[in-house]
């Protein structure tokens, strides 16, 4: 009796027991299966919490999806051998164990099964979750940088790609120029297969001697710029440029041996860009880089205007305001500029449904004035229609959203070539009640870096568009400089998503020292999300606000819980802003705005259309500064929060208002002109309201001149007010010593 109970025990054991299958067999199971399997780990926490598990006769994917055993991802590094129970599945093609019903870490730090040496071609379903090796791998972007995405190589006379997930130690790197053995797990997504590299190490340098840096441009003027880059061994210095990619007719040489170098490039033209390549010889072979764009500094006034759609806390200001802080004022310039283009205006507007703007650019147009505009082909431009513009109109992208929202004006002109770009799209609501900034620039060369990238989109450089050429999202190239100096003002510029945008926010973030905030609509970018926190955990005071806290992926509640200091806009209308300001209360830094059409989201940085600056100034930083911390009040739900308005496109009808020299040292001079016989009051106020002048006048008509003091003030900005009867008209006015 006891030997037929100890039988139905054992045979109650197996049955509650699954049987282990090689991993070969479990793959040839119907989805659906229940398996267990046992195998190396041969990836860690590089590639997430998946885990390639593989043994003697093959591979599989194991991810502990939703219902599996707790603590798997931190439990499983590469190297152990682990017994794993769960569920076969097919995730977009690739075969995975998912849920996880049960685990068992057998042991710990193991040999790796050896990487199996194949070819681009050998990545496929016969090898899929096999840890593989590539030799002789060269990638086409080699030079630039690794983002979250996919990149092309090829070996063997053969192409794959290798995936690059969020967070990984690749980003941020540099894409080998040498050539490279190529470690990584296969996988495929979509019936598209790809390596997946676990870390850095995955990627091996072959060549005896390369380039360690791609060519890096620094010391910029109006007449020439350094290029510097390294090498492994010792090598002379060789530099072949032009204004034409395609005819590098000019170069350098410097046959001096060294690992780093370093030319200065003179005698150049104000706001060109110019191609560039660098190559060094070690005495027995010859590197050479990639071609990279570069543009000198103009000569214009570098005159930056910026304006917000709400008030601001003029109690932060160390001297310098806004232009103005309200859609009228925005809307007011942005025609300003409109009626004064001589030339050319280029348009790349995600919404519009004022139809102020779009006549003030018929007016243009039928002045001769080239109106060349770009739309978003799936919003709802109600202002480009009934009637449809004269001028051309060109809507995209198919593929993600068109959310630029710049203007260039007369590009080629030293001095009336202007840039407006910002968060603002021109219609009622990001114009009259969302939070948003736009700035005006006047530069040629960034001008001409905006116009290089519209005619991208644009498909020609033409008035009508080049339907055949026209490029948006995905399909464009990172062909534009990236480093302007403006006024002295060090500023770069990235196009998404060809521009690496996200590197580029991810290291001015990286860069703060003291404090940081930012005030963004949107924020799922996990990247800009752990570059966030680890500024936060190194000491950085970080505040931020966020409108759309519960967007699936959203990093509010991932900040919350790690105490950063972030808050949800509690306003009734929406803060619309795509911004950043780093150390703007420490000059001895680098104070620092990232401001544009990006949102902090996997769209802006993989299928949109955008544009962004970095703004290193302390000025600007202490501008946007005032913007924050008006917000920021509100978004706390204080009742006390003082913000002014400033607004200097006031006009009254019949009125013009000149004022010269601004900025004024000692004295300003006033120039009034009217049409009609009028009493005046010419007022000098700080950005407080404060009137610290007034100077009544009447009975005038015509031209008129007043003289105003500005010697004993502080250095700052102020506002010249000049009121007829019950309207009024305000400009402002920057006083220096």
């Amino acid at each position: 009796m006891l030997r037929i109970l100890l039988s139905l025990l054992v045979s109650l054991s197996f049955s509650l027991t699954y049987a282990q299958d090689d991993i070969a067999d479990a793959r040839s199971m119907p989805q659906g299966t229940t398996v267990t399997i046992q195998g190396i780990a041969t990836n860690g926490d590089g590639l997430g919490i998946i885990r390639y598990i593989q043994d003697e006769t093959g591979a599989i994917a194991v991810y502990p999806g939703t219902g599996s055993a707790a603590g798997f991802p931190d439990a499983v590094d590469r190297g152990d051998l682990i017994e794993v129970t769960g569920v076969l599945k097919d995730y977009n093609g690739l075969l995975e164990i998912d849920p996880v019903m049960s685990f068992n870490v057998i042991s710990s730090n193991n040999p790796l099964p050896a990487a199996l040496v194949t070819t681009p071609g050998g990545i496929g379903e016969a090898t899929e979750a096999r840890l593989l090796q590539i030799n002789g791998v060269n990638f086409t972007a080699g030079g630039s940088l690794f983002s979250v995405g996919n990149y092309e190589f090829t070996a063997n006379g053969e192409t794959s790609e290798i995936y690059v997930r969020t967070g990984h130690s690749l980003i941020g790197t540099e894409i080998p120029l040498a050539t490279v053995n190529l470690t990584g797990i296969a996988s495929q997504f979509n019936s598209i297969y790809q390596l997946l590299p676990r870390d850095v190490n995955d990627l091996e340098i072959a060549d005896d001697f390369y380039l360690t840096s791609a060519p890096a441009q620094t010391n910029l003027s109006t007449n020439g710029f350094t290029v510097s880059w390294e090498t492994n061994v010792a090598a002379n210095s060789t530099i072949r440029y032009g204004t034409s990619a395609t005819n590098l007719d000019q170069m350098l040489d410097e046959p001096a041996l060294t690992t780093t170098h370093s030319l200065d490039v003179t005698g150049l033209e104000p706001a060109t860009f110019y191609y560039v390549e660098v190559s060094s010889n070690n005495g027995t072979s010859t590197v050479t880089s990639t071609q990279k764009i570069f543009s000198t500094a103009s000569t214009s006034s570098g005159t930056m205007k910026i304006y917000f759609t709400g008030g601001v806390d003029p109690s932060y200001s160390t001297g310098s305001f806004p232009t103005g802080t309200t859609g009228a004022a925005i809307e007011g310039e942005i025609i300003n500029r409109i009626n004064a283009a001589q030339v050319s205006i280029d348009c790349a507007i995600y919404n519009i449904n004022r139809t102020t703007i779009v006549a003030a650019l018929t007016a243009a147009h039928n002045r001769g004035v080239v109106v060349r505009y770009v739309a978003d082909n799936e919003t709802a431009n109600l202002a480009l229609q009934n009637p449809v513009p004269p001028f051309g109109i060109l809507r995209g992208n198919p593929d993600g959203l068109m959310h630029n929202k710049f203007f260039v004006f007369d590009a080629d002109d030293n001095d009336n070539s202007w840039v407006m770009t910002g968060s603002t799209n021109m219609t009622d609501n990001n114009l009259a009640t969302d939070f948003n900034s736009t700035v005006f620039i006047q530069d040629k060369a960034l001008a001409k870096a905006y116009t290089l990238e519209f005619e991208e989109m644009w498909g020609t450089d033409g008035p009508s568009p080049g339907v055949f050429s026209v490029l948006f999202g995905a399909d464009k190239t990172n062909n534009t400089p990236h480093t302007f100096l403006v006024n002295d003002i060090l500023m770069e510029s990235y196009f998404s998503p060809s521009d690496n945008t996200t590197i580029g926010i991810a290291k001015a973030i990286e860069s703060a020292d003291t404090d940081l905030q930012f005030a963004l609509l949107v924020f799922t970018n996990n990247e800009l999300g752990t570059a966030v926190l680890s500024e936060h955990n190194s000491g950085v005071a970080v505040r931020g606000i966020i409108d759309q806290v519960n967007s699936q992926g959203s990093e509010f509640d991932y900040l919350v819980n790690q105490g950063v200091n972030v808050t949800e806009d509690n306003n009734v209308v929406q803060t619309h802003h795509k911004y950043c300001i780093i150390d703007a209360t420490d000059v001895n830094s680098d104070p620092q705005v990232v401001l544009g059409s990006h949102n902090w989201s996997a769209g802006a940085e993989n299928s949109n259309d955008e544009n962004t600056l970095i703004v290193h100034d302390a000025n600007v930083a202490n501008i946007y500064l005032q913007e924050f911390e008006a917000r920021w009040c509100e978004a706390q739900g204080s009742p006390d929060c003082a913000t002014t308005d400033v607004d200097e496109q006031n006009v009254i009808e019949g009125v013009a208002l000149e004022i010269y020299p601004n900025p004024a040292r000692t004295s300003t001079t006033v120039n009034i002109n009217l049409e009609k016989k009028e009493n005046l009051v010419l007022s000098l106020l700080d950005f407080r309201g404060i009137f610290l002048q007034s100077i009544v006048v009447n009975n005038v008509q015509g031209q008129h001149t007043e003289s105003l003091d500005v010697q004993a003030l502080p250095a700052g900005q102020y506002i010249i007010q000049l009121q007829i009867g019950e309207e009024q008209m305000s400009r402002i006015i920057q006083v220096v010593k």
